[in-house]
């Protein structure tokens, strides 16, 4: 055989013992005729196919393994898959040589072969062939438990109505609670504790659901009004020696332009919301600018204007609340 002139791969069909072969011989352009007998067919074709297996052997383990991975993926979405094998390369078949006893080991599963060349032994083989059976059978009922987590916009809607309304009986005097029947002394722990921590629930929940929006806005409003109930227990705590509130309407003026950023966010989604806190922007700003007393003479106690004002804003809020629940 000539060196520059690799022949063929030999047939499966036929192995002679004498095999005539043609190759042209560089400085002649007339073919040589050769003989070659099937031990040497034989070698030739083991030295190809090891050399065959030694280049594609990284990118059929590639290949493998995202097969593998793909029926994981498919059994854990709970989507029915159809299994298919890997394509075999026609370079790795080989013919068996002449006179081999068969072999008495039973023959691998395809599954079981392609999972030892794609790297995996043991535990992890084991465990890939488990997992291609079960897929494989029809009248396997797969069940997946699936955590869903709850819309908390309800929760929070509750809350953002019952605190908005605490603050609209106390700004408008309903029956007396801001005057005879004072209901300061018990707003602080319904503030700092029913509607705190309702909306911080809230926030935690749509966080772990993805809402940026609900977490931020939710979480935000629990801190403010919290404080804000923490601030009315300390007054009452104090009596006359509390000081005014002038610094709690700056908290409110922060809140206030935190809502236009979350209104301008609520519309990108739906309207209502968008509505919603503008409208909850609008009632902080009231609220601090009351806080200071700007909407009302400072120098007469009587002027309940701004406490007006501000529980009428806090009432619109309620109701809107009320509507979206």
């Amino acid at each position: 055989r000539h060196p520059s002139r690799p022949f063929a791969k030999p047939s499966c069909t036929s192995t002679p013992r004498k095999a005539m072969f043609a190759c042209c011989v560089e400085d002649s352009a007339q073919p040589e005729v050769m003989l070659v007998d099937s031990a040497q067919l034989d070698e030739f074709a083991r030295q190809v196919s090891v050399e065959s297996k030694a280049s594609l052997g990284s990118e059929k383990k590639v290949r493998n393994a995202a097969y593998f991975a793909e029926q994981a993926m498919s059994m854990e979405e709970g989507r029915k898959t159809v299994e298919t094998e890997p394509p075999k390369d026609p370079e790795e078949t080989t013919c068996p040589k002449e006179g081999t006893p068969p072999s008495s080991e039973p023959e691998k599963e395809p599954r079981e072969k392609d999972a030892a060349a794609a790297g995996l032994a043991g535990p992890e083989m084991a465990l890939v062939t488990d997992l291609a059976s079960q897929a494989a059978s029809p009248n396997l009922a797969r069940a997946l438990a699936r955590i869903k987590l709850v819309d908390a916009n309800g929760l929070a809607l509750t809350c953002f109505a019952f605190s908005t309304w605490l603050f609209f009986a106390f700004l408008c005097n309903i029956d007396e609670v801001g005057g005879k029947n004072n209901g300061v002394f018990y707003m602080g722990d319904m503030l700092s504790w029913g509607v705190s921590m309702g909306l911080l629930i809230s926030g935690i929940i749509q966080g772990l659901n993805g809402d940026h929006l609900g977490f931020t806005s939710y979480v935000f409003h629990a801190a403010i009004l919290g404080t804000i109930g923490r601030n009315f227990k300390l007054a009452v705590r104090l009596g006359p020696n509390a000081a005014p509130f002038h610094i709690v309407g700056f908290f409110c003026y922060a809140a206030a332009w935190f809502n236009c950023i979350f209104t301008v966010m609520a519309f990108r989604t739906a309207k209502m919301f968008g509505v919603l806190y503008a409208s909850v922007g609008m009632m902080f700003l009231l609220v601090g600018l009351n806080f200071e007393k700007m909407l009302s003479d400072a120098e007469d106690a009587a002027d309940k204007t701004g406490d007006y004002i501000a529980g009428a804003s806090c009432l619109v809020v309620s109701l809107q609340c009320c509507y979206l629940i």
